[in-house]
């Protein structure tokens, strides 16, 4: 049992202060902004530039880890990630806590592209479907969990002393992660004998980077903006070249051979849209609860942690039961759990109440940790476990891109409908003292955002279907 319960731990400590981490930064950009003098633009820049770090390191951090190690990277990144934190806690500029979060975010994203490859070397391939689906648990826990111990120290103390105990976590978690997990390095391969697709990495990071920003600025000022078209073009171009670079290069950062495997492509492709169609709910709940219907930011995190539990069950459940039956049934299942939801907060108006917000959320987010332990394995599964690492990140970059996306869109559906109704087509201008038909207007651009969720899952069940099955024990 200590073989792979001690590891797991270990693992999941990690994991649950990454996501403890996001949470608290999102919760203290107020304290932040105040406190530095700053708006919140540019106090936004600490999770823009966080966030954009860990996109951008992925992939190649996770090239890296199937090269040297995925152990010997994770526990650097974990190190990494957790000094860097400390020290912004003494940050004196807002610039300087910019700059930190950048740092920040590199070390996150060696952890991030190698902590799903770890959990499955603990569990080995037969237990794959019960490791991620006690990942997306530890995952649940944390997303619970984070808002309210942020929310804690930041109602007590200051932003400081929430980085300094985020810091102080993560180096116990590192050190957690050194001790108890078994190192899988490769042996053969020394540091300065390293091929790796630096050129590639340069490409594809242009073509990340400008990705995000494109689904931030289309959002803001609308994407037939010339800045907006601009950025999408240098995007294509990144991505272009960084396809044409990884089919002629020898010691490719990923090998895109792998998309002919239809069960590979198939579950890529339903990752991306399972999360595309799904942030609308994360992003737009939030506002709809504070500025519509007027809970307060501590009742939103009880409402919002209610869903995050129903995952983490979810999740260890049916990631169990995808290692007898197979992940196509319960991946299938993921899409019609987020329509089901989806659909019930279609039928949110201004005086709706909690309930059947709770609905809508605990059935989405429970889609989650239905889909997410099953659809990995068939990914995973599909593929040699020398491709894990550079797998393990490539769906953590999956993830953030179809969110944000998905996310830039929405946000795009519900200013368009707020426009043609006569009103201001924005979202950030919305408060409690907002007229009451503006807030109608803005209920009804969301229900067709919801709507657009709804059709985005019906086409990832069109694309499990065309993708086949996966052999139950693989």
């Amino acid at each position: 049992m200590n073989r792979t319960l001690l590891p797991f731990l270990a693992i999941s400590l990690g994991l649950w202060v990454e996501v403890v981490d996001q949470a608290g930064i999102m919760l203290a950009l107020p304290s932040i902004s105040r406190f530095f003098s700053s708006d919140l633009s540019t106090a936004q820049w600490v999770l823009i530039g966080y966030v954009l770090s860990i996109s951008v390191s992925l992939i190649p951090m996770s090239r890296i880890s199937d090269l040297l190690g995925h152990k010997k990277i994770y526990v650097w990144g974990l190190t990494l990630a957790a000094v860097i934190t400390f020290l912004a806690g003494f940050s004196n500029s807002i610039g300087l806590l910019i700059a930190f979060s950048l740092i920040r975010g590199l070390g996150r994203g060696m952890t991030q592209g190698t902590s799903m490859a770890l959990v499955l070397s603990i569990f080995g391939p037969s237990q794959g479907g019960k490791a991620l689906g006690l990942y997306i648990s530890v995952v649940g826990i944390g997303s619970a969990a984070g808002p309210l111990i942020s929310g804690f120290i930041l109602n007590n103390y200051t932003w400081r002393f929430l980085f300094f105990i985020i810091g102080g976590l993560g180096i116990i978690s590192s050190m957690a992660a050194s001790w108890l997990v078994s190192s899988n390095h490769v042996s053969t391969i020394k540091l300065r004998e390293l091929k790796f697709d630096w050129i590639g990495a340069g490409l594809f990071t242009i073509g990340i980077a400008a990705l995000l920003q494109t689904a931030t600025w289309g959002s803001r000022i609308g994407f037939l903006h010339p800045v907006t078209i601009s950025i999408s073009c240098l995007s294509f171009t990144g991505f272009a070249l960084f396809i044409y670079r990884e089919m002629s290069v020898g010691d490719p950062m990923i090998d895109l051979s792998l998309f002919r495997n239809r069960l590979f492509s198939s579950g890529v492709s339903a990752h991306f849209l399972f999360f595309m169609g799904g942030a609308c709910s994360w992003f737009f709940m939030p506002f709809f609860l504070e500025i519509v219907a007027g809970y307060s930011p501590q009742q939103i995190g009880f409402i919002m942690g209610a869903g995050a539990i129903s995952m983490s069950i979810a999740g260890a459940f049916c990631g169990y039961l995808s290692d007898k039956f197979g992940p196509f049934i319960f991946s299938v299942g993921g899409f019609v759990v987020t329509a089901v939801g989806l659909y019930v907060l279609t039928n949110l108006t201004v005086n709706a109440t909690w309930p059947l917000v709770i609905i809508g959320i605990l059935c989405i987010n429970m889609a989650n940790g239905i889909f997410f332990g099953p659809n990995n394995k068939q990914i995973f599964g599909s593929v040699s476990p020398n491709f894990h690492g550079v797998i393990s990140g490539f769906m953590h970059t999956t993830r953030n891109s179809g969110s944000a996306i998905g996310i830039s869109i929405g946000t795009a559906i519900a200013t368009s409908v707020m426009a043609y109704m006569g009103y201001e087509p924005t979202i950030s201008d919305l408060s409690n003292d907002t007229r009451g038909s503006v807030l109608g207007a803005f209920v009804r651009g969301m229900k067709f955002v919801f709507f657009g969720g709804i059709g985005v899952s019906i086409l990832g069940i069109f694309v499990l279907v065309l993708g086949g099955r996966s052999k139950v024990n693989n």
